[in-house]
């Protein structure tokens, strides 16, 4: 074997080395990427208009933890998905009294994602008013909710919302979690019982919510201090 091909030969096993040792990056669980508190800076209905001030007050923001849970000021955000349409303008000025985020009377629910890196995954937002500022109630009936089916406590249930958390500027920072509720995400919705089970709730047509695309923005700072920067 002449000098050249003894050189060739061994900076081929060489790379082939270096490529074996390297560690592969293992993309972390979709779950883990959620985790954390996020403010709302972006959302669209699903023409693709601008509806941050129709959903946003003060402020959207959240706290996805490791159980499941979520935490924040995402009831006016949930409320205009499920109910929405001609009757939200009505609605809205009962709603900011009925969500007390004055005094971080927060919001709760829980979200379930699959192990791995799914794209999609299921949130149950809780909807309930503060009893000191005004009931669900009130709210419901503006929407047009039959006296048979008002409750103070109704379980939103969204299932396959697609959630993407890129990567920008070649970093491993992921400061951005998008949600949109499509053509493939479905609903339910539920209330309980004295013994706590799960009953369907009727009182709004499942397949009327509205679609939308959410952009939220991790941050650093607690619920608290985030809605106190927007009062």
């Amino acid at each position: 074997m002449n000098k050249n091909k003894i050189i060739l030969a061994s900076a081929f096993l060489l790379a082939l080395s270096l490529n074996s040792c390297k560690k592969e990056e293992v993309e972390p669980p979709t779950k883990v990427l959620m985790q954390g508190t996020w403010e709302l800076t972006a959302a669209t209905n699903g023409a693709g208009l601008d509806i941050m001030g129709t959903v946003a007050f003060p402020v959207t923001a959240i706290q996805l933890t490791d159980d499941n849970g979520m935490v924040g000021t995402q009831g006016p955000m949930f409320t205009y998905t499920v109910y929405g349409g001609s009757q939200w303008v009505s609605a809205s000025a009962k709603i900011k009294q009925a969500f007390d985020y004055a005094n971080f009377r927060f919001n709760t629910g829980e979200y379930f994602v699959e192990s791995g890196n799914p794209t999609r995954f299921t949130v149950e937002a809780k909807l309930q008013a503060t009893a000191i500022a005004g009931g669900l109630t009130d709210v419901l009936t503006i929407m047009g909710v039959g006296q048979g089916w008002l409750q103070q406590v109704i379980y939103h249930k969204f299932i396959n919302v697609k959630v993407t958390i890129p990567k920008f500027d070649n970093t491993k920072e992921r400061n951005t979690m998008i949600w949109e509720f499509d053509n493939q995400t479905t609903a339910a919705y539920n209330y309980k019982d004295s013994q706590g089970n799960s009953l369907v709730w009727g009182g709004w047509p499942v397949n009327n919510f509205s679609k939308g695309k959410f952009t939220f923005t991790k941050r650093i700072t607690g619920l608290n201090d985030i809605v106190t920067a927007h009062l």
